[in-house]
């Protein structure tokens, strides 16, 4: 099988790394991206507009893609660990199969978001009760804007988890690029009307405001979509897409299996998050884009934790296919040497230069105040929420996606206690108390759990591969 990046032999780390570093690479692109877009936003004042009324509104719209990717990581997980299971036996056949139905499952489920963010967008943004007339209209506009081309978000990200599976990030990582590099091009032109360009000379921008934020995300992320169907039709092709041929409802069924746990999971903790969020924005504006912008922030953390996510699944599943299980064991150890030392760096940058960090979208000082305080309260946990996330790697790449699953769910769910009794007493903080206590319980808790499985792994009593 020669379009599968084998991890069955070789260096582990740099097995590990070649595909950790493509995934690395597309989320700085993804946070650069993002922190983008809310730089912009954030300098709406030349249009008459508040910052942090718009801020305020993207951040509450962007909820409900949040909700959306837990319907995409139930057809994206399933189909890429299934995928990886078929490149480590080296079945071609399969693979093409599992891919044609993962296509399936995914245009269905992209359809129904579509469907729904045009329609009820502006139910979703009402149930926030911001008390802002600006916040409903601008965020409305933006989540069916953003909606209207939903279907492309989830495809795109179907084809990203067939190249994640066969271990080849760096292809992912060429096509998502050139739709996010797009997206940071055609923001400021979109939703500014004079811009600046590295102090040199002004351009003429369109002047759309969030509107024009939304535009240029719907452009970018279709124009990513164009360049998978092209590569479809090449013979660079990963399989050949042919839908009614491999129709399988069993194959389904198995990437639903494996993926239901991550979405459900997904799911639940971005309703908690959002209604964390509507407790965040009852203490006005200026909170809520704050908790917007500083999970942007700490996107720093998370994307290197994400990319060896995604190659310890790939990793796992290639070597747990093949039956190489000490190779999974020593896997996982050599990523917890990079990633651990990393964490505590991160906790570090974030709590000395919360103020600083805060100062390159905002100048109110009392905006800027809540700011330090975010970053102080979550830079805490940021070490655990790294452990988190890669360890819930190896249990995806096993196909066991209902342990991380169910710890992230339980653990999610203290939130909205925490957030009730803390909130009471010291407001806004006592929410970013609860969510930072939660992730620094998750990261243990899991961590715990995959050491037990991992001296069971191969045996009798323990996770054997099935065929």
């Amino acid at each position: 099988m020669t379009n599968k990046y084998d991890l069955t032999k070789g260096s582990i780390l740099k097995a590990l790394i070649v595909v950790a570093l493509p995934t690395l690479f597309s989320s700085l692109i993804q946070m650069a991206y993002n922190l983008t877009d809310m730089f912009w936003v954030a300098r709406v004042d030349q249009l008459g507009m508040i910052p942090e009324e718009a801020v305020s509104a993207v951040g509450t719209a962007g909820f409900l893609p949040w909700f959306g990717f837990g319907f995409i990581l139930l057809a994206k997980i399933g189909t890429s660990v299934k995928v990886s299971h078929a490149a480590g036996s080296n079945d071609m056949k399969l693979l093409e199969r599992i891919g044609n139905n993962g296509l399936i499952l995914m245009f269905i489920l992209g359809l129904g978001y579509t469907l729904f963010g045009v329609f009820f967008g502006h139910l979703f943004i009402g149930w926030f009760e911001t008390g802002n007339d600006n916040i409903l209209a601008y965020g409305t506009d933006y989540i069916r804007i953003v909606s209207s081309f939903g279907l492309a978000l989830f495809m795109v990200n179907m084809f990203n988890g067939v190249y994640d599976g066969l271990g080849k990030t760096i292809n992912t990582l060429f096509v998502t690029a050139s739709g996010l590099i797009l997206n940071i091009i055609l923001d400021p032109i979109f939703i500014l009307n004079k811009v600046n360009i590295f102090g040199l000379f002004e351009i003429n921008g369109l002047g759309m405001g969030v509107r024009g934020a939304a535009i240029a995300t719907a452009i970018g992320q279709s124009s990513i979509l164009l360049i998978y169907i092209v590569i479809y039709m090449s013979k660079y092709k990963p399989f050949k897409i042919s839908i009614f041929k491999n129709f399988d409802f069993e194959i389904i069924k198995g990437i639903i299996r494996i993926g239901f746990y991550v979405g459900v999971q997904s799911v639940i903790f971005t309703a908690i998050s959002a209604y964390l969020a509507k407790m965040v924005v009852s203490f006005g504006e200026a909170p809520m884009a704050i908790q917007r912008v500083g999970s942007q922030i700490e996107s720093v953390a998370w994307m290197i934790a994400s990319g060896f996510q995604v190659a310890l699944a790939s990793f796992v599943g290639q070597n747990f296919g093949a039956k190489h299980y000490q190779r999974i064991k020593d896997g996982y150890k050599t990523s917890m040497k990079i990633l651990i030392p990393y964490g505590i760096l991160v906790n570090i940058v974030l709590f000395v230069f919360a103020e600083q960090l805060f100062s390159l979208f905002f100048k109110n000082p009392e905006t800027l105040k809540i700011g330090k305080t975010y970053l102080e309260i979550l830079s805490i946990s940021q070490l655990f929420m790294i452990v988190e996330l890669a360890t819930a790697g190896v249990f995806n790449g096993l196909g066991r996606t209902e342990y991380p699953s169910m710890v992230g769910i339980i653990g999610n769910g203290l939130r909205v206690p925490a957030a009730i009794i803390l909130g009471a007493s010291l407001g806004y903080a006592g929410i970013w108390w609860g969510v930072s206590a939660s992730s620094i319980i998750k990261g243990v808790v899991l961590v715990i759990w995959l050491l037990y499985f991992l001296r069971k792994l191969g045996k009798e009593d323990g996770i054997i591969f099935e065929n």
